[in-house]
């Protein structure tokens, strides 16, 4: 089941984007959306990310299939598969830290939705800042990437396309909350190294925001 539904995927986008006929575009394009919001999206999405062969249709597609499916259909997940779901979105952040930016900014905010929905604990000690603290510090090599999901995750916070209860949303930004000063040590760590820069910036903007100054307003003596 799960290989036909992958080879339909391809097919379709190739119609999508190749295809002169305009009538099996549209047609294309609707079935692809419907896809989205299948079961059988998830492992095709996931399967395709990891698939060396996968064009880069087909790996932004399968990147925003990923991201909005942990978005708005976390509870179609049965209670083990967060684990092997961020075990996944793991790998792919590594695998895409050099880009395309585009599949990578999908992977960081599946990530981030997915912090979303689960509990501080899911993510070890400290949650998902010390988690990829710890990995920062271990692969540095991998720094881009990481440093996106930083970014994303205070602005993650206040997107409502992320379909968790309230109280389950209102706990993670207090978690996050308590972890600003990790994210800022992260941050001003990143400063030296000078591509990066901008990045970081936008970093120190992101929590600043989210956090209303909590316990960071030092921060701003390290920007130059």
């Amino acid at each position: 089941m799960e290989a036909q539904a992958t080879a339909t995927v391809k097919d379709a986008l190739a119609a999508l984007y190749h295809h002169p006929d305009h009538s099996i575009r549209t047609a294309a394009d609707r079935w692809l959306q419907e896809f989205q919001h299948t079961l059988d999206a998830w492992q095709v999405a996931d399967s395709l990310l990891h698939d060396e062969s996968s064009n880069l249709e087909t790996l932004i597609f399968c990147s925003q299939t990923l991201r909005s499916k942990v978005q708005r259909d976390f509870e179609e997940l049965t209670a083990g598969a967060f684990r092997s779901l961020q075990d996944s979105l793991y790998v792919l952040l590594k695998k895409f830290n050099k880009g395309p930016a585009k599949v990578r900014t999908q992977i960081c905010i599946a990530i981030a939705a997915l912090a979303v929905h689960v509990p501080v604990e899911d993510w070890g000690a400290g949650g998902i800042v010390n988690w990829l603290s710890d990995d920062m510090k271990a692969h540095p090599e991998f720094i881009p990437g990481f440093l996106e999901l930083l970014i994303v995750l205070p602005q993650e916070t206040s997107s409502y396309k992320i379909a968790a209860r309230p109280e389950r949303r209102r706990q993670f930004e207090s978690d996050l909350c308590t972890s600003a000063n990790v994210a800022i040590s992260l941050l001003t760590a990143c400063m030296a190294i000078d591509q990066l820069k901008e990045q970081v910036l936008e970093g120190f903007s992101s929590w600043l925001r989210f956090c209303h100054g909590y316990e960071v307003s030092g921060v701003l003596t390290v920007i130059p």
